[in-house]
């Protein structure tokens, strides 16, 4: 990797995918929610997509990319996943398996490649933002080639906040 460059962006720059990277002004003694990051960046909530590293039942691992503006559909991931629920992935074992630390996970450039999903609602839009693999590092990438990219498929896995 180039000197300071992230997994995401390594990726990205070996396999010529078309996307933008951006920093964004967030503090970085606390932690940040993705609604935050929005409000700091001035990005539409609905068009940054949090990347959280889910555990089925019977305990395979997958990527859910979902709008900061909304929830994360367990039972809608697991109906796609075949399984009887989903969950967050434990702490140790999503930094493990994406490389990424909590609140950095970008989908691409993971440790291992896993099933990955994202909220059809993605598709609304010319471009998402999702992380690039850095605490404040955003990627702006067409749906499309985020799909490509990540080797992922749309699905309707996500539900208002409550």
């Amino acid at each position: 990797m180039a000197k300071g460059e992230t997994a995401a962006q390594r990726f990205v720059r070996l396999n010529g995918i078309a996307g933008t990277f951006r920093e964004i002004g967030v503090p970085k003694d606390r932690k940040t929610s993705a609604l935050d990051m929005a409000a700091a960046s001035g990005i539409d909530p609905a068009r940054l997509f949090k990347t959280l590293i889910v555990e089925t039942a019977e305990g395979k691992l997958a990527v859910a990319i979902v709008p900061a503006s909304r929830d994360l559909d367990r039972k809608a991931l697991a109906r796609e996943l075949g399984s009887k629920r989903v969950d967050l992935a434990p702490k140790d074992k999503a930094v493990k398996t994406s490389g990424y630390a909590m609140g950095a996970c970008s989908p691409l450039g993971q440790k291992k490649k896993l099933p990955a999903f994202i909220d059809e609602s993605a598709k609304g839009f010319e471009t998402v933002f999702v992380s690039g693999g850095a605490y404040g590092l955003e990627l702006e990438i067409a749906p499309a080639e985020l799909v490509r990219a990540a080797e992922a498929e749309f699905a309707a896995i996500s539900h208002e906040v409550e």
